[in-house]
């Protein structure tokens, strides 16, 4: 009875905002599909080629913008592949770490003047793009010390740059490791009826995933996985992993798993699924975040190509925006 409850509060978790009544004429960024309250209580997407910042709070697990922002980004166009070639990264990343205009000194010296007030670093390259064989880093969201540099749109060595008061607004949404930052050449929305059915896409694959692992049914479970694209960071290819994990359905363990929090979010060919995983079972006990990146095979169905896992604070405290980052 248990195990069936944990299931059922994760379809509720999952399908209850599909088909929120929104106005008929409402048009949605194709980018995000699903928010939650902690994980994406506020979200940043980033449009390059009109080099504007775009704020989306949560409402109801549906994006709602705040705002909107003038920025500047590498200066030559295009998505980034390599170390120096001075273009910005397109894609789903997160907001990580703060960088104070005093840590920026101690670093970098007088040159830091040219990062203003501050700097969010972001963690490009992701696990899609090391697949993809690209590099670089030193990815930010950051401010300067010439607001005129973001009127000439196409003036970075590949980071998202805004004039400095506007970051430090933007700074009171920004919660770490939990605020999400998606880079795109261009937005593009949806109709209501669309976005809901390529929400409804990955979130039903997301469901078959999590209903197969709870209930042990491994054939149903590992054909959520792409056999061609899929790879572990510990165990290796498909096979591999496969193998491992067949091993650990076979114990008599009977593991409760609760999945919440649950946001989806889309860029390019690729989607990413932030999600809180709290596993029982009388071998392991731990709660993280999962993070699922998941692309189309050649039937256009959803397969996961890569997992990754980080502890994480299983207090949940409602988020309130505050000057937390800059104090003056």
């Amino acid at each position: 009875m248990k195990k069936l409850f944990l299931i059922t509060l994760f379809f509720i978790n999952l399908t209850k905002t599909i088909g929120i009544s929104l106005a008929e004429d409402s048009f949605l960024p194709s980018n995000i599909l699903m928010l939650d309250q902690k994980f994406s209580h506020h979200v940043i997407l980033v449009e390059k080629a009109t080099h504007k910042l775009h704020l989306y709070e949560n409402k109801n697990s549906v994006p709602k913008l705040v705002k909107t922002f003038n920025t500047a980004t590498g200066k030559f166009k295009g998505d980034k592949t390599a170390n120096g070639d001075h273009k910005t990264p397109e894609g789903i990343y997160t907001i990580y770490e703060f960088l104070s205009k005093e840590e920026l000194h101690k670093r970098h010296g007088k040159y830091a003047e040219i990062y203003g007030s501050g700097a969010f670093p972001m963690d490009y390259p992701n696990l899609i793009d090391l697949r993809e064989g690209k590099s670089g880093g030193g990815i930010w969201l950051h401010s300067t010390d010439d607001d005129n540099r973001i009127y000439k749109g196409l003036d970075s060595r590949g980071c998202v740059v805004v004039q400095n008061q506007d970051l430090k607004e933007i700074s009171q949404f920004i919660e770490l490791n939990h605020t999400p930052i998606i880079v795109v050449q261009d937005v593009y929305h949806l109709s209501q009826s669309t976005w809901e059915r390529n929400r409804k896409d990955i979130s039903d694959a997301v469901q078959n995933w999590a209903k197969s692992w709870q209930t042990k049914d491994f054939d149903n479970y590992i054909s959520s996985y792409d056999p061609e694209k899929f790879h572990d960071k510990k165990h290796g290819n498909f096979y591999n992993y496969k193998s491992y994990k067949r091993a650990v359905f076979s114990r008599p363990d009977e593991p409760q798993i609760r999945l919440d929090f649950i946001s989806i979010f889309f860029a390019g060919e690729y989607a990413v699924v932030h999600l809180q995983q709290d596993y029982k079972s009388s071998i392991i006990n731990d709660i993280g975040k999962k993070t699922l990146y998941l692309k189309k095979n050649q039937n256009y169905d959803w397969k996961i190509v890569g997992e990754v896992w980080s502890r994480v604070d299983s207090n949940v405290i409602a988020f309130t925006p505050s000057k937390r980052f800059f104090k003056d």
